[in-house]
């Protein structure tokens, strides 16, 4: 009977054995980041989405946008903890800025909905005047962060373009503030770049005991 329970036992550990073996492989050659594919993926495709939306319904694209954006805020400022080679003040900074930005769309995007010139009033001139603005640069420094200390590969020569022309844009933005002026809001685009980047980052298969 004894020699029977051993024998099954042994059956069941051979069983079990190559599971326990494929565990470690399955984990190496996992997405490094889903949160930041899934986040950098929504900003790269809003454009698509908002012409869906239009050949679909007539009203509240405004609403639509800013539910979206804040979708991809939300993500991204989950993200960050998945590249640990960053510092964590940078890391913790980042998602406290971004989270915040995920904040701001929200009565941005309710603002259409509800009307009240009180609540437009604070999403646009209060909120997204002037909050707006610094919190994207906070991200952007965790960008220029993520370059520097957990970037390698052919993704970080995608990254020095992305972040060249991301920090360029911030240079130039402050530049025109001094002497008064701002931007051609086409300009902000050149901050896309940005999210190809992390979405090539954060396709990459994550290493074991990174």
């Amino acid at each position: 009977m004894f020699r029977h329970l051993f024998n099954q036992q042994e059956r069941t550990m051979n069983t079990i054995q190559p599971l326990a073996n494929l565990q470690p492989l399955k984990i190496m050659g996992s997405m490094r980041s889903p949160r930041g594919f899934f986040a950098a993926s929504v900003f790269l495709f809003l454009l698509p989405m908002v012409v869906v939306y239009q050949m679909l319904f007539d009203n509240g694209l405004d609403t639509f946008i800013h539910l979206v954006l804040a979708t991809g805020a939300l993500f991204t400022s989950l993200a960050v903890f998945d590249f640990s080679k960053v510092a964590k003040w940078i890391t913790w900074t980042a998602c406290l800025a971004v989270g915040a930005e995920a904040t701001i769309f929200l009565p941005q995007a309710l603002s259409p909905l509800i009307q009240s010139d009180s609540l437009t009033y604070l999403a646009y001139q209060v909120l997204g005047q002037h909050l707006e603005a610094r919190l994207v640069d906070l991200f952007v420094l965790w960008c220029v962060a993520l370059l520097f200390m957990d970037s390698q590969g052919k993704t970080r020569i995608v990254g020095v373009v992305a972040v060249s022309l991301a920090v360029s844009f911030e240079v130039y933005k402050y530049s025109l503030a001094y002497l008064g002026d701002a931007p051609a809001e086409g300009l902000k685009l050149l901050i896309l770049p940005l999210f190809v980047w992390l979405l090539l980052e954060s396709k990459k298969k994550s290493v074991l005991g990174r």
